[in-house]
């Protein structure tokens, strides 16, 4: 909830503050020129750094390797021209830290330990069963027509086994085979 209201109220006051402060100093076209000015180098940057992300986890991708600090960079880059979209001078000069390579190399340890603490969140939830109310009711995916857990015994068909019926008596189950 702070970051919320750090984004949506304090943020733009801020960016206010700077851009009257530099209108107060350069006059208020030239002030207006810098701000569209750092945006047009930034979408520059952002296209040019994108091109090169994506040409990287081409080459990691076709070399058998998993493109992680890759995903990292095009991550950052992507933040960061949502920084560039945003008028003003401060979230410009962090959307322009972020896309100069040096920085992000800096910056990439956290942001991947950042989504691997997210994606292993998510992997414990799904283990657990513990998805809440959603799409395939309170208990989550694994009721009838949704998907199965790992650990679950089932047989070639996809079917349940080991004592375990989910369709009615006469043994017919009305989920689908998995894989269809």
């Amino acid at each position: 909830m702070l970051w919320l209201f750090l984004a949506f109220i304090v943020l733009p006051v801020v960016e206010i503050w700077l851009i009257t402060q530099v209108a107060g100093q350069l006059g208020w076209p030239l002030a207006i020129v810098a701000v569209i000015g750092v945006s047009l180098a930034g979408a520059w940057l952002v296209r040019r750094e994108g091109v090169g992300v994506i040409n990287r986890v081409r080459r990691s991708l076709e070399g058998g390797r998993l493109p992680t600090d890759e995903l990292a960079d095009g991550a950052m880059i992507f933040f960061a021209s949502a920084l560039m979209l945003t008028p003003g001078f401060l979230t410009d000069a962090f959307g322009l830290a972020l896309l100069i390579p040096p920085i992000r190399a800096v910056l990439r340890p956290p942001v991947i330990a950042f989504f691997r603490r997210r994606l292993q969140l998510r992997i414990n939830r799904f283990e657990a069963g513990t998805f809440g109310p959603g799409p395939f009711g309170p208990t989550g995916p694994t009721g009838p027509g949704g998907f199965r857990r790992r650990g679950d015994v089932v047989d070639v068909d996809g079917r349940p086994t080991d004592g375990e019926t989910t369709g009615d008596d006469d043994g017919n189950d009305p989920r689908p085979p998995l894989g269809s």
